[in-house]
């Protein structure tokens, strides 16, 4: 398992297009990826769990890796939270 600690780094925050990119970004690998914030535990896979997550700017969400291929998952999740979700 990998533990990877993700600050949100776009001004907006986790809304819809966001949702989006990490769901998207997450389905494409076969471990489970699982984000864990005060309100409870995440499934990044979900759209539904990712929406209700949410999380403001500068926040910091602990994400969890866990399967075959989590090396490749954490690394492409880490890089979409440091490119800001692809926004400005």
């Amino acid at each position: 398992m990998i533990k990877e600690e993700l600050v949100i780094s776009n001004e907006l925050g986790i809304h819809a297009r966001v949702v989006s990119r990490i769901v998207n970004e997450a389905r494409k690998f076969s471990c489970l990826i699982t984000a864990k914030k005060a309100k409870g535990s995440f499934d990044l896979k979900s759209i539904k769990d990712v929406a209700i997550m949410g999380g403001k700017y500068a926040e910091t969400v602990v994400v969890e890796f866990c399967g075959d291929d989590e090396a490749e998952a954490a690394n492409a999740l880490k890089i979409l939270f440091e490119d800001k979700f692809e926004e400005k």
